[in-house]
Formats: C-alpha cells, structure tokens, sequence
C-alpha cells in the first residue's frame, strides 16, 4: 500500500518510536508538526493521523489535546518497518505503480539512449 507523504512519515515516526506491535506511546502533536514541513502542519499531522487510524494501521487510545496514546496494529507494523528500509520501500513504490504510463516512456527513453550509445561506440572502436 502506498501512502501519501504525510502518512508515511507519520508512520515511520511511530514505528520507529515504538519498540513493538503491543508497546503503546504517547506522542505529541507539537512535536510530531515538526515533522511537516509546509503550511499548516499542525492540522496536517492531525488529519494524517485519523486517516491512519481510518485504515486500521494505528488505534488510538486516548486522544486528549496535544497529546496522543498511540499503538500500532499488525499491518502498520509491517507498513512502518517496509518503509523505513529504502530498498523495502522502493519496492513498494514499483509494485504499486507498476501499470503506470511512466515506465512506458521511461523503457521509451532508454531504448533511444541505449541505441545512441551502441552507435557512439561503434564509431569509436571502428
């Protein structure tokens, strides 16, 4: 599963700050704004939140004010530990998008590249 910007580095802040899959924290909006970079990042961190918990990759426990008791689910486990590997996390984003226009003119572009470079050196080994 892919996840906009803001919800994976939530996630991956969770997981990180979380030793396990039955640890629960709390965290604190303040705090977890500093993640976000842009307009508005305390209700961006707010709303990446519900929308995490809406998919079932976090329960909340108590949710009063600033602070935030947190517990990942088995999913947003896994979830949190693919994405924070880069190599794991290439490979999410290749197989979500593996159908995507891109890598047609992406295999177009190197295919051009590829035939200019096999002409580039025959020119110079002959």
């Amino acid at each position: 599963m892919w996840l906009p910007k803001d919800e994976r580095k939530l996630l991956v802040h969770y997981y990180m700050e979380l030793s396990g899959v039955e640890s629960r924290t709390r965290f604190y909006i303040s705090a977890l704004e500093k993640l976000l970079k842009g307009p508005n990042p305390r209700e961006r961190a707010k709303m990446a939140s519900k929308i995490l918990e809406r998919r079932n990759l976090i329960p909340f426990f108590h949710n009063h004010g600033d602070a935030l008791t947190v517990q990942l689910s088995l999913e947003g486990y896994d979830l949190g530990r693919k994405y924070s590997s880069w190599f794991a996390h290439s490979g999410l984003l290749v197989a979500e998008y593996r159908h995507h226009w891109i890598w047609l003119i992406g295999s177009f572009v190197a295919g051009i590249a590829g035939t200019l470079l096999v002409q580039w050196l025959s020119k110079i080994i002959m």
